[in-house]
């Protein structure tokens, strides 16, 4: 069986090759050594002769190193970083030739994303303002419609429309957010969700804890932080909250008491559409959105949604966010 070996770093390489080098020259300077030796009789150790090739081989290798690894690392960082959320500010042309070539594509794929994501977010806006207009016009003519039963079967239709117009407008602008981070008070942010739930009469609770102020966009947290109450209390007739730290990340708890899910439909329902069930009654869940826009929120703040069965029954959705606390008392 043949392991796989760790591909060396460019800066090792070339840290190789001094050491090479040293090594051939000090190999070809005992044999010139020994070479004199025999002709004069005498003793000619070139040592420090063998030491100034290698000091001048080692600095050009750390300048060479440094001028290619630098903007390499400054590249990967960058791609690393790059989200859509925002434009990404161009990186500039420094290093080799091929290491030029490389940041000057770089910058021109990522601005040609920024703009097709800008593009998408037009488009779906028209797309959302242009479905609103025709269903607004079936409400008013559904308003004189008889009997009462059928007027009452299509107004919960057209509603179900909106809201599933809604969720993908929202699924679809969340990695392109507006709205900035904030210092905000993460046990009071829930407590007002907590609040919207138990006023519509559902057993949803907060957890006692400790004030924890974290960095983040408060209206879209609201948003994941209400799929994923909603989800519990759907599937599991009501909902806990817990919010916790755990150095630097932010863990926030939802459990419910329902039956849970199967083990191998833990990450397939995180996903667009995705639902046990195959209908699309809001009755039964909606379109399947709530989840993934629940991820698509915690994604935005660097963070996960991650799903498990409790030993006691019941599922358990963590949000995880690690963009590290607040500095302020």
């Amino acid at each position: 069986m043949r392991l796989p070996l760790p591909s060396p770093s460019l800066r090792s390489q070339l840290l190789l090759i001094a050491v090479g080098g040293f090594v051939v020259g000090h190999m070809l300077n005992m044999l010139l050594a020994s070479g004199l030796r025999h002709m004069h009789g005498g003793q000619h150790l070139l040592t420090p002769v063998s030491v100034l090739v290698f000091l001048t081989l080692l600095a050009a290798v750390v300048w060479l190193s440094a001028r290619v690894t630098r903007p390499l690392q400054r590249l990967t960082e960058s791609a690393d970083k790059f989200s859509g959320a925002e434009p990404l500010q161009p990186l500039a042309l420094e290093g080799p030739p091929d290491m030029r070539r490389a940041i000057e594509a770089f910058n021109g794929l990522s601005r040609r994303i920024s703009d097709l994501l800008e593009e998408k977010d037009q488009m779906l806006g028209a797309l959302g303002h242009d479905l609103r207009t025709p269903l607004a016009s079936m409400k008013i003519r559904a308003a004189s419609m008889r009997p009462v039963e059928e007027r009452t079967a299509l107004f919960a239709t057209v509603d179900g429309m909106e809201r599933m117009i809604e969720d993908i407008l929202t699924l679809a602008r969340t990695g392109r957010s507006a709205e900035p981070l904030a210092q905000v008070d993460v046990r009071a942010l829930a407590s007002g969700v907590v609040g919207e739930f138990t006023a519509q009469g559902a057993p949803v609770a907060l957890e006692p804890g400790e004030t924890v102020v974290w960095p983040l966009r408060p209206d879209l947290l609201t948003r994941a932080l209400r799929n994923l109450v909603d989800n519990a209390v759907r599937y599991g007739g009501g909902a806990r909250l817990a919010v916790a730290v755990e150095g630097r990340t932010l863990l926030i708890g939802v459990e419910d008491d329902g039956p849970g899910l199967p083990a191998d439909q833990l990450e397939h329902v995180l996903r667009p559409f995705a639902r046990l069930d195959q209908s699309r009654n809001r009755g039964t869940g909606g379109a399947g959105l709530g989840l993934a826009i629940a991820v698509s929120i915690a994604r935005l703040h660097g963070g996960t949604v991650a799903l498990e069965n409790r030993t006691e029954g019941g599922l358990s959705a963590t949000l995880r966010l690690a963009d590290g606390p607040s500095t302020e008392p």
